[in-house]
């Protein structure tokens, strides 16, 4: 979420305004009914009738920002969103690789950036912001093809950021808890607001890591000890579950339905429908900066 308002750095993702979120679900609730993850899944399951133009706000990783600036505009037009939280994320409060990385390359920025790791270098223009920004998703792209082991992957994530933060004495986990971007909610604000039913929360894994690209027996820890966890801390059923970035395969499935969970969501495009496998659900990305013909269009024809 873009606060708005003055911080300390600012990602080089492009970010939601508060203001823009706002203006979208006010039009939005013009013409939808919001609904509680629970009923979107009785309703696929046939538990429930179908709920005329439904909708469910979700938000996937944990940030604390969601809570802070998004769930008050959620509770202005009656929404009780499902939060997906990574639980590792939470127990320690350190801030994902993706923005750790961001944060350090800025922080060395002015100069092209070229690190070796395992006899191969990884270039990072920073010359300049739109540079680096150009830079930044080239390499997350091509690692993401490149690399079938998030466990392999994730080490050079690591490595990359430890050399950064050596070089400029700069750390994102320094400051992430006071970071309004990066910072993760924790479970002492969760509790509390699952007490007070204003959101739901499920899970995204322990540690943000694809399932996809991962054996069977880390896969079934990640979604295992997630589910173990959500409900240990909360003191409430975790039924639901987020593939992280999407990826999802056959094993996959199986373990996440086998292990517990109702339903989960996936990245894959489109409405949800009664004949939809309930755990590969679709979703949208968030409909920012349309006009309310194009949202109708929009959720009118997938």
């Amino acid at each position: 979420m873009d606060i708005d308002t003055k911080t300390i750095w600012s990602p080089l993702r492009k970010q939601l305004p508060v203001k823009e979120f706002d203006r979208t679900l006010g039009m939005l609730s013009q013409y939808y009914h919001f609904i509680t993850v629970q009923q979107s899944i009785d309703i696929l399951s046939g538990k429930i009738p179908p709920i005329d133009n439904a909708l469910l706000i979700t938000f996937d990783d944990g940030y604390r920002n969601n809570i802070d600036y998004a769930l008050p505009i959620c509770e202005k037009y009656n929404i009780k969103p499902v939060l997906f939280v990574a639980t590792n994320h939470v127990n320690s409060g350190l801030p994902f690789w993706f923005d750790r990385l961001d944060y350090a390359l800025q922080q060395n920025a002015g100069e092209v950036i070229s690190l070796s790791y395992n006899n191969e270098v990884y270039t990072f223009d920073a010359t300049s912001r739109n540079a680096l920004t150009i830079s930044y998703k080239k390499f997350r792209d091509i690692c993401k093809d490149k690399f079938s082991d998030d466990i392999e992957l994730n080490n050079l994530f690591d490595y990359l950021c430890e050399t950064l933060e050596k070089r400029s004495a700069s750390a994102l986990k320094d400051i992430c808890h006071e970071d309004d971007w990066s910072a993760i909610v924790t479970w002492d604000v969760l509790k509390r607001l699952t007490s007070d039913n204003r959101i739901d929360v499920a899970s995204h894994t322990q540690d943000h890591l694809r399932l996809d690209c991962l054996i069977k027996s880390k896969i079934l820890s990640q979604i295992k000890q997630s589910k173990i966890c959500i409900e240990k801390e909360l003191a409430v059923k975790c039924d639901y579950f987020c593939y992280p970035n999407g990826n999802y395969n056959k094993l996959s499935k199986q373990l996440v339905k086998e292990v517990g969970y109702q339903a989960a969501f996936s990245t894959d495009v489109g409405l949800c429908q009664s004949k939809d496998d309930l755990m590969t659900l679709k979703r949208f990305n968030f409909p920012a900066h349309k006009t309310i013909p194009e949202l109708l269009f929009l959720f009118n024809t997938k």
